[in-house]
């Protein structure tokens, strides 16, 4: 990496850290406000789609979160890569607007690596985070003769896999990085646009492994398997409905090879903090709800709201491990 990129790294991540300072004592000093939000409409804007990380917590809590502000609720779905679509979007509402952009955020970081897209991320400020950690798994087709992840090891040392996933500077990108500097290993990359491409490109053979997020290979009631196995996961511990499915750290002994990320809510930096902080305050409210908490547990989405400070403690975290996979981010 040139001493200017790590210069330019430095400083985004001086620039998170300095958000957890100053966004964590908001929400006590205006809590005692009355409801600003009566009577506005409020937007979210998600790139996923129906039942992906980003849409699952609006479509469980947007009609409760319309009855407790008085607002009327909008969910709608821009693409776009990395939810640059859905950032443009929401950075242009004209001050004093209520739309809301929900990311997967570490995607959206490695989107930006090396100034490959502007740094939207800059022109936004965290409101509160959606979820609890959200881990990666490695992913084979269910019938491929790599049956664990031991199987995979041996057969990425004596040719090179393919691996189907997004593109080094998208989600999954960061999980691809840690295989090959972990295990000294190289790939050839077989990049497509969607999880259904993803999974098309498994069971038709063309690619050998790849990657989903772990909570959408957990079968639900209302819709059939995957069929695809999990053979790692990314995050600290074991997933305890996958309690068969080792994790990176275990497998390398490190207990810092992991990443998890997110789903978090942002704002335009001109949005009024009133405003921010009574938004976050009842998305607060609506995911401690009994019912909210039943339902999300049945689609097997961990629902966790936090403030905005915890959000920017993310940011800068994953903005080191991007900075210290660099090389491999970039092959």
């Amino acid at each position: 990496m040139r001493k200017s990129d790590f210069g330019a790294a430095a400083r985004r991540i001086a620039w998170l850290i300095g958000l957890v300072m100053v966004l964590g004592p908001v929400h006590s000093a205006l809590a005692a406000d009355g409801n600003p939000l009566a009577g506005l409409h409020i937007i979210f804007v998600e790139p996923y789609g129906p039942n992906s990380v980003t849409n699952k917590p609006l479509a469980l809590m947007r009609e409760e979160i319309a009855r407790k502000s008085g607002a009327t609720v909008e969910v709608v779905t821009m693409g776009g890569k990395a939810g640059g679509t859905a950032l443009d979007y929401v950075i242009k509402t004209p001050p004093g607007g209520l739309a809301f952009v929900v990311l997967d955020p570490i995607s959206r970081q490695l989107a930006e690596l090396d100034h490959e897209r502007a740094p939207l991320l800059q022109e936004v400020q965290p409101v509160a985070r959606l979820s609890g950690k959200l881990s990666v798994s490695l992913i084979v087709a269910e019938s491929s003769p790599i049956r664990n992840f031991e199987d995979f090891l041996a057969q990425a040392h004596s040719r090179q896999l393919r691996m189907t996933h997004l593109g080094r500077h998208a989600v999954f990108g960061l999980e691809l990085a840690m295989l090959e500097k972990k295990f000294g290993l190289s790939f050839t990359d077989k990049v497509v646009g969607t999880r259904e491409q993803i999974l098309n490109a498994l069971t038709s053979g063309e690619a050998d492994a790849g990657f989903l997020k772990t909570i959408t290979l957990i079968p639900v009631a209302d819709a059939a398997p995957a069929p695809v196995r999990p053979i790692l996961t990314f995050g600290a511990l074991r997933n305890p409905k996958l309690p068969k499915v080792p994790t990176l750290n275990e497998r390398t002994g490190d207990s810092k090879a992991d990443i998890t990320t997110a789903t978090s809510v942002f704002a335009p930096r001109t949005m009024p903090k009133a405003l921010i902080v009574a938004v976050e305050r009842v998305i607060a409210e609506v995911a401690a709800e009994p019912a909210i908490r039943k339902a999300a547990a049945a689609d097997n989405y961990p629902l966790e709201v936090a403030p905005a400070a915890s959000v920017a403690a993310e940011l800068a975290r994953s903005a080191r491990a991007i900075q210290a996979h660099h090389a491999y981010l970039v092959r």
